[in-house]
């Protein structure tokens, strides 16, 4: 979204803006995004500053960490992003925006807060049956 900083009237301008992640270099190996996003931004100028109120949310295809199995996530986050300005620039938000969706991202994504994973043995996903292996139990740190 490229803002004019001189066409902002007084009272603030609201401006709605989507994006084609496949120009924005956004994918990790666990986290894609297959569609575009919206952001909706709330635009004010006082005196050199120029700020902009953002909502964002983006549909993302996630891997999970534990089972490997795909499951569809929308990052919903909000921004406020602030710019020193002249009347006449013209200021690019695009690629906070985009660092602001990355942000967003879940550390390790799970499918389920309760997802068993796989078998370290077979590979055996095991929300889905169990398998011959056995699996001791986690032992908890001692000192």
């Amino acid at each position: 979204m490229k803002i004019q900083v001189s066409t902002i009237p007084p009272e603030g301008l609201q401006r709605l803006a989507s994006y084609d992640p496949t120009t924005m270099d956004m994918d990790r190996s666990d986290v894609r995004l297959k569609e575009p996003f919206e952001v909706d931004a709330f635009i004010t100028k006082v005196d050199r500053e120029l700020v902009v109120d953002v909502e964002i949310r983006a549909p993302l295809h996630l891997s999970c960490g534990r089972c490997l199995e795909g499951f569809p996530w929308t990052v919903r986050t909000d921004a406020l992003l602030s710019y020193r300005v002249q009347p006449a620039d013209i200021v690019d938000i695009t690629d906070d925006i985009r660092q602001e969706v990355i942000l967003a991202y879940p550390t390790v994504p799970l499918c389920q807060p309760g997802c068993k994973g796989l078998c370290p043995s077979c590979g055996q996903d095991l929300n889905v049956a169990s398998c011959a292996h056995q699996r001791s139990p986690v032992k908890p740190h001692q000192e």
